[in-house]
């Protein structure tokens, strides 16, 4: 099997402009230094919940990579007619860059490691060495990958999330990053959730893993134009959906964001102490 090195890479920190956000999220329009900022997943086509906010940095005029870990040779779809394998793969990575190029964002950094098999030791080895190397390559300031619920829960998500964790915490890795975000659904935005298409899209969406508005403190507002631009690249990935679950894909993406997108820091608690009440 091939090794493919790409990257995706995304999102955040200096912000998205409205005087409403924070000044982490408005230093970018003030100017800032351009930042290399790195999206991590774990699929072709996972990046939605994000690609309006990676749009947008690119549009500033940092470097924005999208890094996918596996090739996507499983996500056979009856309406697609393609079979499972390289020829699969290889559409997948054709459909992802349509994305990046889409979005405006740098062509994808894909590491090609086997569609749902990273929850075995030697996939977890490799994928850990892989995603080593591209740090260490592109020196991203920021990067964004899953959380521990990893989005709709797939082992995948869970995988890469732990494993990008993993590598910045540890200190000691040759990739070291300046900082590390968790992209999220809120809970809160279930209630206004959309009349789908398709069942399979229903079921999907009902059974993703959110997370409670209050742990997603940094909000990124993004424009018309630039969830304009994300609800294209989503179209982009034809293989894995029909025209009714685009639609359906198109509802998720403009009801649970709601134009903004939704991150959580890592976070240390930056003291030391000999009692878990203080």
């Amino acid at each position: 099997m091939k090794n493919y090195f790409l990257y995706a890479a995304c999102i955040l920190l200096f912000s998205c402009g409205n005087e409403q956000q924070s000044s982490l999220e408005t230093t970018t329009e003030n100017n800032v230094a351009s930042k290399t900022v790195m999206a991590v997943f774990a699929h072709p086509d996972d990046e939605f919940d994000v690609s309006p906010l990676l749009a947008r940095l690119a549009s500033q005029g940092h470097k924005v990579y999208l890094t996918v870990a596996t090739n996507g040779d499983m996500g056979i779809r009856e309406h697609a007619k393609i079979p499972a394998g390289d020829s699969l793969a290889h559409v997948r990575a054709r459909e992802t860059e349509c994305t990046c190029k889409t979005l405006g964002i740098y062509p994808p950094v894909m590491l090609g490691l086997g569609d749902g098999k990273l929850t075995n030791w030697n996939a977890l080895a490799v994928l850990r060495k892989r995603l080593d190397s591209v740090f260490a390559i592109y020196k991203p300031d920021i990067v964004i990958t899953w959380g521990a619920e990893g989005g709709s829960g797939h082992p995948d998500h869970r995988m890469v999330g732990a494993v990008v964790t993993e590598l910045f915490q540890s200190g000691q890795a040759s990739s070291g990053f300046g900082k590390l975000f968790y992209t999220a659904i809120p809970t809160e935005h279930w209630k206004d959730e959309p009349p789908y298409k398709s069942r399979e899209q229903t079921d999907y969406h009902r059974n993703y893993k959110s997370v409670d508005k209050k742990y997603l403190p940094i909000r990124i507002w993004c424009s018309k134009e630039e969830n304009r631009l994300a609800r294209e690249a989503m179209r982009c990935n034809v293989s894995q959906y029909p025209p009714e679950e685009l639609d359906d894909n198109e509802l998720w993406m403009n009801n649970m964001n709601k134009d903004t997108v939704y991150l959580r820091p890592y976070t240390n608690a930056g003291y030391v102490s000999d009692d878990i009440f203080k």
